[in-house]
């Protein structure tokens, strides 16, 4: 699978130095402000969750059971921040990594990391994942380096006023996904036959075996959620429904009016799993990945719908070989559907 992408992108040089001996804990009241600080300091005003720009957010944060973010404290004053987001009892997203531009290359990001790891496994969750922005490699190292494996690569899931410092993009901006599973149980999934390679292959390098065993029949639905602000939505499949092609269309002409880049994700206990995706590729629907654990607890096939011509599709960075093979794998997809 090892192939290469070409890219004119070049990333900023941050120096590696001693590391710093940081206090990493768990964030506590009073935090918000330096935190807040962090975020003006990568991101100036464009990170998206406005919110993020007020103390009292991160207070709320500290008594949730939702959220939990992890700091690091020097000196008395808080210079990392690195945040769990629970989806459910099973899976939590791990993100909004930011780190004072004094302190970097000072090891603090993989110290947060480590604590972080540490307070998911205690919280029971089955994996983490986190969607690393492609404006450069270091989050997909980072991701790498602490057992995530690379499982989807999401075009156009970053809008485009999104900025760090001086790395921006006219267009929106991919996200690759990495998983950590905790949880390693064998399973039986219906595995659609045209991207079986590719998704048996994920399977394989997460440790997970495929058992050919019977599939209890599953609660079929169809839902639609939006993010207006990002301007993303996604089709959650569980089963084929009564009506499947009218309703999912109904839906699908809802999202559009909003998203410019919309999701469909596939219960994998699916049985009917092979026509939904010859029906979604009929739709131009084209390949993103894998999403483990995704919603209840089950696995998910990601499809994806560009609905915009702004999505950056070339100069996405790429740290592993892997994003380098999904890369050019996702844009032969899109060719392909395109035909059909």
């Amino acid at each position: 699978m090892k192939q290469n992408i070409i890219t004119n992108i070049r990333s900023p040089i941050v120096y590696k130095q001693k590391e710093l001996n940081a206090i990493i804990r768990d964030a506590k009241k009073g935090d918000g402000k330096d935190i807040v600080e962090l975020f003006r300091e990568n991101y100036g005003d464009t990170y998206y969750k406005k919110s993020f720009y007020e103390p009292k957010t991160w207070d709320k944060m500290v008594e949730s059971d939702k959220y939990y973010p992890i700091v690091a404290e020097y000196n008395g004053k808080v210079i990392g921040q690195f945040l769990l987001s629970l989806n459910d009892k099973y899976n939590g997203e791990i993100g909004a990594v930011v780190v004072h531009p004094d302190f970097k290359g000072r090891g603090l990001m993989n110290k947060m990391f480590d604590y972080l790891i540490k307070k998911a496994e205690s919280l029971g969750l089955y994996a983490i994942y986190g969607e690393a922005i492609m404006f450069h490699p270091f989050s997909q190292k980072a991701n790498l380096k602490h057992g995530m494996i690379e499982t989807a690569l999401q075009l156009g899931e970053v809008a485009s006023f999104i900025a760090q410092k001086d790395i921006k993009f006219e267009k929106r901006t991919a996200t690759l996904v990495g998983y950590k599973l905790f949880k390693k149980t064998p399973k039986s999934l219906y595995i659609p036959k045209f991207y079986e390679r590719v998704i048996k292959d994920r399977y394989k390098k997460a440790g997970i075996k495929l058992k050919k065993t019977a599939i209890k029949p599953i609660r079929k639905k169809l839902n639609l959620w939006e993010n207006r602000l990002l301007k993303i939505a996604g089709i959650v499949i569980d089963g084929k429904i009564k009506n499947f092609e009218n309703r999912f269309n109904l839906l699908f002409s809802r999202a559009k009016i909003n998203a410019e880049m919309i999701y469909a994700d596939i219960n994998l206990e699916t049985k009917e799993v092979d026509e939904i995706v010859r029906f979604l590729n009929k739709k131009r629907f084209f390949y993103s990945g894998v999403l483990f654990y995704r919603y209840g607890g089950k696995d998910y096939l990601r499809l994806q719908f560009e609905n915009t011509h702004n999505v950056e599709e070339r100069y996405n960075v790429c740290y592993s070989d892997y994003c380098k093979f999904l890369s050019k794998y996702v844009l032969r997809d899109k060719k392909r559907v395109s035909r059909l």
